[in-house]
């Protein structure tokens, strides 16, 4: 299972100079929970937590947590808090995790290729760009991915017709629709209608110029 590691400290709980002291040395506080260990409170560096959410990877990278002066933990971010205007990172939870119980994670989806419907006019549909799946840390994968090469003009792919990594399941409803090639829009009767006599208007107009 591949990983990062990430350092952590131990963190003061009590009084206001630790929590003043965190942002100073360019940490946030942290807590990780879960698995056979007791909550962890820890100090972890902003930027290094910051670049493993801007990976290819981000929320579903596999972490081992390094803490100072005690054992290493395998984790993943369960979830962040960032400052409404900076932007800056504030608080992560860290979910411990067992390399033998399956997780729950949501992958990015991605299409490659350009299908045979849009080169007939059609649209390609895209309805939903990440995917939840069950599986073992070791096979979180980077993103799944779909050919609509051979899609043609009307052509639906749902999720029964994905084709996953091994060991991955996926627990979004077999018969979600996740893309439609869409045929070219037609124009509707009524415009059609509307366009055509204020044609016609505009000829008997240059009729009556030209008499």
């Amino acid at each position: 299972m591949e990983s990062t590691t990430l350092k952590a400290s131990p963190r003061e709980l009590s009084g206001k100079g630790p929590a003043r002291r965190l942002p100073a040395e360019g940490k946030i506080p942290s807590v990780a929970y879960g698995g056979k260990s007791d909550t962890l409170n820890l100090a972890i560096d902003h930027d290094a937590l910051k670049d493993i959410l801007l990976s290819p990877r981000g929320r579903n990278t596999v972490i081992t947590l390094d803490v100072e002066g005690g054992a290493q933990h395998q984790v993943m971010v369960k979830d962040y808090t960032v400052h409404p205007v900076s932007r800056r990172l504030l608080h992560a939870d860290f979910m411990t995790l067992d390399e033998s119980k399956p997780v729950v994670v949501e992958v990015p989806f991605v299409t490659t290729g350009k299908s045979k419907g849009v080169g007939a006019g059609g649209t390609l549909l895209v309805n939903v760009r990440s995917l939840r799946l069950k599986c073992l840390p070791k096979a979180i994968p980077a993103h799944i991915e779909h050919d609509v090469t051979e899609l043609e003009i009307n052509d639906v792919v749902k999720v029964r017709d994905l084709s996953l990594p091994e060991g991955t399941e996926s627990i979004e409803p077999a018969e979600r629709k996740i893309l439609i090639v869409a045929p070219p829009r037609v124009m509707d009767a009524a415009a059609a209608e509307g366009e055509a006599a204020a044609g016609e208007a505009g000829d008997k107009a240059e009729e009556k110029k030209a008499d």
